[in-house]
């Protein structure tokens, strides 16, 4: 039976570990936000302009997680244990949780990181997002729950163990060895780097395609001025060298903002960042927005005389107010409003259509209820599993595609 003990793998001062875990929170906002970054319009934009591109960054952020923690695995620099301890309870509660989380997220407007981010920059609609998950969690918490709950405890279309059973290595090879992880790694991760490059070029090929005829003009205009029909302008060639050394001057003064893929290399890094440093100390995989907005709530009531620590099952075992993940999350928030201050970005931003309002906040209700019976959001579960090589994140995925397939038919009548 593979070890389920974690171990600090290096030895330094708990300082050290929120000091890095809230850099990498920082780095998370800061570069989602110049990146606008956000998992929910990456699979939008699948239903409304037949575009594939950020959905293929988000393939290809899956496979770079998978890979850089499989390899660091496999090599034998981390435990096994690090990367599949941590692994959630596989159930159907993933799938329905993902499907209402996907629903909720494309109505309100944005996924948990973009929710963070975008409040942090301004947007209005997003605060009320956040408000509405915080409800979503105690409605889930008060008339969920304690079924969900029951039907783990029992192994009803539920597995009960989480770790290492839901590992695919070990699901693979019956064992966690350094050979087992690596070859599982390879297979599990180049894939999803392919696809989601193969997505990236089918799209530019598909958008140059449609606008090929608006410069099927060129050579024509290109003729005229070479037979003396006008003082047209010549296009200037500019060295590749000046281009990328003009765009690395303009990204770094802010000038303007991340690629898609530029985002995509930013973020799995940050991933292996905790992943290697909290390795034996703590979740050492980034932020599980949800559960935060749900103990934040949390503390909002007891100013209100309310223990729901006390009276909530949910809340008796939510985590103290004060550790890495909540870190990270206000740390996120930081990063992303500096990043939209100093850019220009930031600004109070209030919808025209008041209607919006109310549709973040019933979202938002959505998001909180789906993110809680999922046992994670698009981040703390379904990016993370990727990372973990488990199976969850591929559920959570499809389950999250259908939730905004059908919000985005309803928006079409709205």
């Amino acid at each position: 039976m593979p070890a389920m003990v974690l171990q600090p793998v290096f030895s330094y001062s708990w300082p050290i570990v929120f000091s890095v875990f809230g850099l990498s929170g920082f780095i998370l906002g800061w570069s989602a936000q110049r990146g606008n970054y956000c998992f929910v319009n990456a699979m939008t934009s699948i239903f409304t302009v037949r575009s594939f591109e950020r959905f293929g960054a988000l393939l290809i952020l899956f496979g770079l997680s998978a890979l850089g923690a499989g390899l660091l695995v496999g090599l034998g620099i981390i435990p096994a244990s690090d990367q599949y301890y941590f692994n959630y309870f596989g159930g159907w509660y993933i799938l329905v949780g993902s499907f209402i989380f996907g629903f909720g997220a494309a109505l309100a407007g944005g996924c948990n990181l973009s929710m963070l981010y975008r409040a942090a920059s301004g947007y209005v609609q997003n605060w009320i997002e956040l408000f509405g998950m915080m409800i979503g969690t105690y409605i889930f918490a008060i008339g969920i729950w304690p079924f969900q709950l029951y039907t783990m405890e029992k192994g009803i279309l539920s597995t009960t163990s989480g770790g290492y059973i839901e590992y695919i290595p070990y699901l693979l090879f019956h064992n966690v060895s350094d050979s087992s992880v690596l070859v599982t790694t390879l297979i599990y991760s180049l894939p999803l780097i392919g696809i989601g490059l193969y997505l990236q070029h089918y799209t530019k090929k598909k958008w140059n395609k449609a606008s090929g005829s608006f410069f099927s003009l060129a050579p024509k205009i290109s003729a005229v001025k070479s037979f003396g029909g006008g003082n047209l302008p010549s296009p200037t060639s500019v060295p590749n060298k000046i281009k990328l050394s003009q765009e690395a001057k303009d990204l770094i003064l802010l000038k303007k903002p991340y690629g898609t893929n530029l985002t995509t290399v930013i973020l799995a890094l940050d991933m292996l960042l905790v992943f290697i440093v909290g390795a034996g100390y703590t979740f050492n995989y980034l932020v599980i927005t949800s559960s935060d907005g749900g103990r934040f709530f949390e503390y909002i009531m007891m100013m209100a005389g309310q223990n729901l620590f006390i009276t909530t099952p949910w809340f008796n075992d939510s985590l103290p107010i004060v550790d890495t993940s909540t870190l990270m999350v206000v740390m996120l928030c930081v990063g992303a409003f500096f990043s939209s201050y100093l850019s220009g970005d930031f600004k109070i931003r209030i919808p025209k259509e008041r209607k919006r309002l109310l549709i973040g906040f019933i979202g938002g209700i959505l998001v909180g209820i789906g993110v809680r019976m999922a046992l994670g959001c698009n981040v703390g579960l379904m990016w993370t599993n990727f990372a973990q090589i488990g199976y969850d994140g591929i559920i959570f995925l499809f389950g999250m595609l259908g939730g905004v397939y059908l919000a985005v038919k309803v928006q079409e009548r709205l």
